[in-house]
């Protein structure tokens, strides 16, 4: 069995493999970064956010969650929504370390990652070319497309993208949206 079969269902192999995954995808993100906003990675949208944008970030990833939900709960009425991939490793996690592990994979190195490329790069990126509500738009669709290409995976996840975006505008820092992804995959873990 190769690793990929064995990170589906062993939660330790699932936990390393996630972490040298998004790590990759960090180094791409910080790697277009670096050219993009050479010498400044608060360009990128690494800049501290206020006490107050941490608890805001906590509370929008709670409703980002509820989003999701309730869009998969419509979506499910006219297309087949796919089991997400942790769901098989899930349901192989038999102890609360395993449980342990892959909540903290999802959480930790998943949301560092992609907020680090949708909403640190794309995201500006798409700002500045062509404005807010573009970026808010086009980074979500990104985000939401890296997801799946069938429409139950995807639109469950384009109003989270949204809210991540938005968090990332009105704070200035991508903090507060790092902190609501984390919310979301974790309610996805601990809530199925």
């Amino acid at each position: 069995m190769g690793i990929l079969e064995r990170a589906e269902t062993e939660p330790a192999t699932f936990f390393w493999l996630q972490w040298l995954d998004d790590g990759l995808l960090t180094a791409v993100a910080l790697l277009f970064g670096l050219v993009r906003y050479p010498g400044s990675w608060a360009g990128l949208g690494f800049r501290r956010a206020g006490g107050r944008w941490w608890v805001i970030g906590g509370a929008a990833g709670a409703g980002a969650a509820a989003l999701a939900w309730g869009t998969s709960l419509v979506v499910e009425r006219w297309v087949r929504v796919p089991p997400h991939p942790v769901e098989a490793v899930l349901d192989r996690a038999t102890t609360a370390s395993d449980l342990l592990l892959v909540l903290v994979a999802v959480t930790v190195p998943v949301a560092v990652a992609e907020e680090t490329f949708f909403r640190g790069y794309a995201y500006r990126l798409l700002r500045v070319r062509f404005g807010v509500a573009v970026a808010v738009g086009g980074s979500a669709v990104l985000f939401a497309l890296a997801h799946g290409l069938e429409p139950g995976a995807w639109l469950p996840i384009l109003p989270v993208g949204i809210v991540f975006a938005l968090l990332v505008e009105g704070s200035g820092s991508l903090w507060p949206a790092v902190v609501a992804h984390a919310v979301v995959n974790g309610a996805a873990v601990l809530l199925g």
